[in-house]
């Protein structure tokens, strides 16, 4: 029998009829099945059926001539029920969903077990035994990532950080040809195997032992650290507390931020729809978007996905950027876990790994440098001429008067430089998106400072005065000190994701002998003592 490629999906333990996992509007129909097996169901119809796409192409009168052309693709889906070993702590029937042509576009998103094929996947792979992966980062749900080897290897021989990605996918190749040869495992699972119907109840129950399977917490003990939910009920129950707190005031942990990087340079002014012509604010604040509403109108799910956030640079018009519900960034303790929603997804943290991060960061410590405080919206850029004004030993260093073109792309060397030799680099606390991105600004000028003479050459150009801080020759990292600067308008914390992104480029920079530190600027005091 010749191997061919099979797609399996897992219903949720819930399901007792599969037909229930079929969305309502389904084009497939039940058909019959010879001996009519009482754990296997059959659906199948036409997955689409109109004419083709390409008719567009030819002029309108020449399209008449296609009249009666359809495209279609017929698909199927055979639902195989597996009942678990008696021995099981919860013997129950399980629903596989065994996927032909477009079969898979009848099931209701919300009836599957979340990462099925990736547990089945990194069970059956092993350590070393991986072809691809597809990651993305918690903080950028926007842009993912597939790393593929030339031959098989270990997770590691990709270069990742296991510690701020989340796994979306896995290939590689069974350690067990009896079990299939390539298998990728995400939400679904994709086997090539020897199977037909005859053996599928054989292959069902196989597959469900390897979900079940807890081998992969030994063997990838850094998976599932940070899940993003994808169960439509669980993800409304925490959109209606994320509601419920907005409408009560309790508004720790959750505050507004643009969803992407912004230059803070060209977006000076922000509004919100529905707000008067006059009201434009000097940054993002969540108490501005709530004081929109009152005890006539309170503040619903509807009004934050609908209502937009405006921006405009300077004194030109405001035009609408995104949805508020976009640039929420909350994190609460949802059911005694840590829940985090970031660019409109939700996620779950694992308790052990909250403890983790929060005990590297207690290593990075406060900065000793002094610079004035922060004036509420003030651009990055103003503050660091007047913080390099203030004071006597600090060189300003604006992106465009050093910047080199290395094997990572343009480097910003730093915003200022002092001759304590601290590397400083300024930016309003904002979403965990631009702050991952200062602090890997922050390690591709550090590695570049050491490994590229013409940077350094093109910094003691720029700056005479600073030639006996920047040595022509390799610096000794030890004698520098990479400074994270965050202003601040009274919140010093840093949301989950930034911690885990500067956990990770903390270590590296250390592991090359830099200093670290991280420095809270606020706002001056209304009344100091």
């Amino acid at each position: 029998m010749a191997k061919r490629s099979y797609t399996f999906r897992l219903l949720k333990a819930h399901i007792a009829d599969p037909a229930d996992s079929l969305k309502e509007q389904n084009r497939l129909e039940e058909k019959p099945l010879t001996g009519r097996p009482d754990n296997k169901r059959l659906f199948a119809g036409q997955a689409y059926n109109s004419p083709p796409g390409w008719i567009s192409f030819f002029n309108a009168a020449d399209q008449l001539q296609f009249n009666g052309l359809y495209g279609g693709q017929g698909a199927a889906i055979l639902f195989v029920g597996v009942d678990l070993s008696a021995d099981d702590a919860d013997p129950q029937r399980r629903w596989l969903a065994v996927c032909f042509g477009m079969g898979f576009q009848e099931l209701r998103p919300e009836a599957l077990e979340s990462q099925f094929g990736l547990k089945v996947a990194l069970n059956r792979l092993g350590r070393e035994r991986i072809k691809s992966i597809d990651t993305r980062r918690p903080e950028d749900s926007t842009i993912q990532t597939r790393s593929q080897n030339s031959r098989i290897g270990e997770i590691f021989d990709f270069g990742v950080d296991t510690s701020s990605i989340i796994l979306q996918a896995i290939t590689g190749k069974s350690g067990d040809e009896a079990f299939g040869g390539t298998l990728t495992g995400s939400d679904g699972l994709k086997l090539s195997c020897e199977v037909d119907y005859d053996g599928i109840d054989d292959k069902g129950l196989t597959i469900m032992n390897s979900f079940k399977d807890s081998a992969y917490q030994e063997l990838f003990p850094w998976y599932g650290k940070i899940t993003p939910i994808r169960d439509r009920s669980r993800v409304d129950e925490l959109n209606q507390n994320l509601v419920a707190r907005l409408q009560n005031g309790q508004l720790d942990g959750i505050h507004l931020a643009p969803p992407e990087i912004i230059d803070y340079h060209n977006v000076d002014r922000f509004k919100f729809s529905g707000s008067s012509r006059a009201d434009a604010f000097d940054d993002l604040r969540l108490s501005d978007y709530l004081a929109l509403f009152d005890g006539q109108h309170v503040v619903t799910l509807a009004d934050i996905k609908s209502d937009k956030v405006r921006v405009a640079s300077d004194d030109g018009p405001f035009h609408d950027r995104w949805s508020v519900f976009k640039c929420i960034c909350a994190e609460v303790q949802f059911r005694d876990q840590l829940h985090i929603l970031a660019s409109d997804e939700w996620y779950v943290v694992k308790d052990d790994f909250v403890a983790n991060v929060n005990a590297a960061m207690a290593e990075i410590p406060l900065g000793a440098l002094q610079l004035p405080f922060y004036t509420a919206g003030e651009k990055e850029g103003d503050y660091n001429v007047r913080a390099v004004n203030a004071q006597a030993g600090m060189y300003l260093y604006d992106k465009n008067l050093v910047n080199f073109e290395g094997e990572r792309g343009r480097v910003e060397f730093c915003d200022i430089l002092t001759v304590g030799r601290q590397l400083v680099h300024v930016k309003r606390r904002s979403k965990s998106q631009t702050l991952s991105h200062l602090f890997l600004q922050g390690q591709v000028s550090a590695e570049a400072f050491l490994d590229h003479p013409p940077l350094r050459a093109q910094i003691r150009e720029a700056m005479p005065a600073i030639v006996d801080i920047i040595p022509a020759e390799r610096p000794n990292p030890a004698d520098y000190e990479i400074v994270y600067a965050l202003l601040h308008e009274g919140n010093p914390t840093l949301p989950f994701f930034s911690k885990v992104a500067l956990m990770s480029i903390s270590k590296q920079l250390r592991r090359i002998n830099y200093g670290v530190s991280l420095l809270w600027v606020g706002l001056a005091r209304a009344n100091p003592v």
